[in-house]
This record gives C-alpha cells, sequence and structure tokens, in this order.
C-alpha cells in the first residue's frame, strides 16, 4: 500500500465526507461522463431487461444511434459502474455498487452516497 493509500485511508469511517466535497465529487463525475452514459446510468436504476432491450428502448425514444449507446454501456461497464451478461450468460443489466453510489449522488440521496463513500473506503 503506497503512503498517498494508507494516509488517506486512516480515520475515514469517523470523517464523513463535507458538503462541499459531495458537490465537488458530483461535478467531477458531470465532467466526466458524457450526456449518454448518464442516461444509460440513470435508467438502469429501475431496469429488469437485458442490456440490449435496454439499449433499444433508448435508441427509440431519444434518437441516438443503438452503436453509440453500446459503447457508451461498455465504457460504464469497463469504469465497474454496472454489468451485464452476454449472449451465453443472459441476466439483466444492472448498477454496479459504485453505479449506485454514482446515481445517488447525482441524482438524489446524495447524504446517504456520501456516507457510503466514507464507510466503503
Amino acid at each position: 500500500m503506497s503512503e498517498w493509500q494508507s494516509k488517506s485511508c486512516e480515520g475515514s469511517a469517523s470523517t464523513p465526507i463535507s458538503a462541499d466535497g459531495v458537490d465537488g465529487l458530483r461535478k467531477l463525475v458531470l465532467r466526466t461522463l458524457n450526456d449518454n452514459q448518464l442516461l444509460v446510468l440513470k435508467e438502469l436504476a429501475n431496469n429488469d431487461q437485458s442490456l440490449t432491450s435496454l439499449l433499444h428502448r433508448l435508441s427509440r425514444e431519444n434518437g441516438i444511434p443503438l452503436s453509440t449507446l453500446k459503447l457508451n454501456a461498455r465504457i460504464l461497464r469497463e469504469l465497474g459502474l454496472i454489468s451485464y451478461g452476454s449472449i451465453r450468460d443472459r441476466r439483466p443489466a444492472r448498477l454496479e455498487r459504485l453505479g449506485v453510489f454514482v446515481q445517488r449522488l447525482l441524482w438524489g440521496e446524495s447524504e446517504r452516497a456520501s456516507l457510503e463513500l466514507v464507510y466503503q473506503s
């Protein structure tokens, strides 16, 4: 473990992130993710469909090319925000723990999200 990692973890469970810290983190996430990634992330919160079904619906409803949505979903998976099945492993697309945290940070429950950030460290 690096010196930075060990210092950053010391006492983290007793030091909640400030409201300014939550706002700063929200701004960082919003600058990092594009509109298509945010759309997929938001729609996955209440989803029980396969990724393909979800992306087809989003493409139809929003006029976004399916290939663009697939690329952005792949990026979200690489970032550890979402997971989804494959042709052989059919399962609904879902938010991973980090994705749930980001979703709460951006669209509500930011107080709960800030506590999760502290206790997941």
